[in-house]
């Protein structure tokens, strides 16, 4: 988590009293959080977080106004844009518990800029609401977490809460680096093993959509949420800008004589955000649109290891996950985050594997894929909005060829250009070998994007 300040209070000293939130605990809903809290204590961390874990810690056996309380501050730098993490250590006696906590930006202009706080309340409902019905579903079925056949391939949640009026968010969750969970080397291009399973996990998310979507249409009907991200991108001039400027340092790639490259790749340059904001709605996707997780890049996925190799995954970070076309989620990864090489040997083996475990688990809930979405319906998703893939790496690939070393502060950068009209991504721009890196997986993208007819 980078360079980390550790920082320990009582509970009783910092917190609202256990007796008053027992008083209080029907007036408040589940998920809400205290209206009061809305001051920083004098160790820099937000109250907020500090009733967050009041409110989590008795129900996981901690005695109230008993047990200790101290956080690690400092998120990664480049491992998340939108949002900040602090680990949070709760001890009584004997007993420990550590648990990741996220919030949006402490930085205003970084908030704003982003637009942390609506997606922000998309990963609450996502970690407070639909996982849980998608969980639910599964296990009605007779698809548990033992049987490692369904997708409970998210991170535990204790918390999660957002309350708009006050600009406030949190989610706490699990630690999965105590589990052993590591992440991929976003420099290097993810290997096979990795690839697969991470398709294999995809087709099953799909699939309880898929299911949910035809046997319980009344509970589907909350998973049928928009793109967070649409809106604020037509709000601020700023992303248009930097999207605009991502296809045109692509575009730049192409050799002068590939005229119809050029030519497609144009088009969809003076079409970019409206194209963009289409594919990301439902209408165009159905009846094939399910709840997709929506970033599928490499720093939002996690694996656990045996002997070396991958056998189980995460998918954290669901703050962009939306109604769309499934689609999506698969031609993000594959050509945001594999290379060339891996596509020209094992494109299609992959999407033969996405297929295959999607259809495996709709059946065994009680589908049949043939119906729900069959094989050739999935080609023509791909080739409707594989161009997707292309407008989305032309943004991740230069971030993936940049050492997090060389990542400039988010807060100083948003500091800078505190108009909500303005998003720097100038840092961000491959220089000297980052560049060799950049001009060789783009490339690729652009080429495969042409020999597979998505552009």
């Amino acid at each position: 988590m980078g360079e980390e300040t550790s920082i320990e209070v009582t509970v009783e000293e910092n917190q609202m009293s256990e007796a008053k939130h027992v008083e209080t605990a029907e007036e408040v809903p589940k998920n809400a959080i205290d209206s009061a809290a809305t001051s920083t204590t004098s160790d820099g961390i937000p109250q907020y977080l500090y009733d967050a874990i009041d409110k989590l810690a008795p129900g996981e056996g901690f005695t109230p106004g008993q047990y200790k309380v101290s956080f690690e501050t400092g998120s990664g730098k480049g491992d998340g844009f939108v949002g900040e993490m602090f680990r949070a250590y709760i001890r009584e006696g004997d007993r420990n518990m550590t648990v990741l906590c996220k919030i949006p930006p402490r930085n205003e202009a970084r908030r704003r800029q982003f637009g942390s706080l609506a997606i922000f309340e998309r990963e609450v409902l996502a970690y407070s609401k639909l996982l849980p019905a998608m969980y639910e579903f599964q296990r009605e079925r007779g698809v548990t977490e033992e049987l490692k056949l369904g997708f409970f391939n998210a991170p535990k949640c204790y918390y999660a809460a957002h309350e708009e009026s006050l600009e406030q968010s949190v989610v706490v969750m699990d630690d999965l680096r105590l589990e052993g969970y590591r992440m991929w080397n976003k420099l290097v291009p993810v290997n096979y093993e990795h690839v697969r399973l991470m398709m294999i996990k995809l087709g099953k998310l799909h699939a309880v959509s898929f299911a949910l979507k035809d046997q319980r249409p009344e509970v589907f009907e909350q998973f049928k949420v928009p793109d967070p991200m649409s809106s604020i991108m037509l709000q601020i001039e700023g992303f248009q800008q930097v999207m605009l400027h991502s296809l045109d340092r692509a575009i730049a790639l192409v050799d002068s004589g590939e005229t119809k490259t050029l030519l497609k790749l144009q088009n969809l340059r003076e079409n970019l955000m409206t194209d963009l904001v289409k594919m990301s709605e439902s209408p165009g996707a159905e009846p094939y649109a399910i709840l997709g997780h929506g970033d599928c890049w490499v720093n939002n996925m996690m694996y656990l290891y045996q002997n070396g190799a991958p056998k189980e995954m995460v998918m954290v970070d669901w703050q962009i996950c939306r109604y769309v076309s499934p689609a999506l989620d698969l031609v993000y990864f594959l050509f945001c985050c594999t290379d060339e090489q891996f596509r020209r040997q094992h494109y299609d083996d992959m999407i033969r594997t996405y297929y295959a475990s999607l259809r495996e688990l709709l059946e065994k809930l009680g589908g049949d894929a043939t119906r729900q979405f069959p094989y050739t319906a999935l080609l023509r998703q791909l080739r409707r909005f594989g161009r997707f893939g292309l407008i989305m790496a032309t943004f991740v690939i230069p971030i993936l060829c940049i050492d997090n070393a060389d990542i400039p502060d988010l807060d100083e950068q948003a500091e800078k250009h505190k108009d909500m009209q303005e998003v720097d991504m100038s840092a961000f721009i491959p220089k000297e070998k980052a560049d060799i890196k950049y001009r060789n997986r783009m490339g690729g993208v652009i080429r495969d994007m042409v020999k597979f007819g998505y552009l």
